[in-house]
């Protein structure tokens, strides 16, 4: 996990949320980690790619939450 979210509890700010690292076609570099501060609105910004990342992690919280 990145340094900068290992402590963090609160959602992005919009100025944390467009300073995370991001790759040359405007991908999340590590949204793996960035994704539990994402808000609804910073998700309809997201690029195509990341949308659909997200989404994948949507479904494996909702698995993980049934197995329990």
């Amino acid at each position: 996990m990145s340094n900068y979210l290992s402590t963090r509890t609160k959602n992005f700010t919009m100025a944390e949320f467009r300073a995370i690292p991001r790759n040359s076609d405007g991908d999340i570099i590590d949204l793996f980690d960035a994704y539990p501060f994402i808000t609804g609105m910073q998700r309809l910004l997201l690029t195509d790619d990341d949308w659909s990342r997200m989404d994948e992690y949507d479904e494996e919280v909702r698995c993980m939450m049934e197995e329990f």
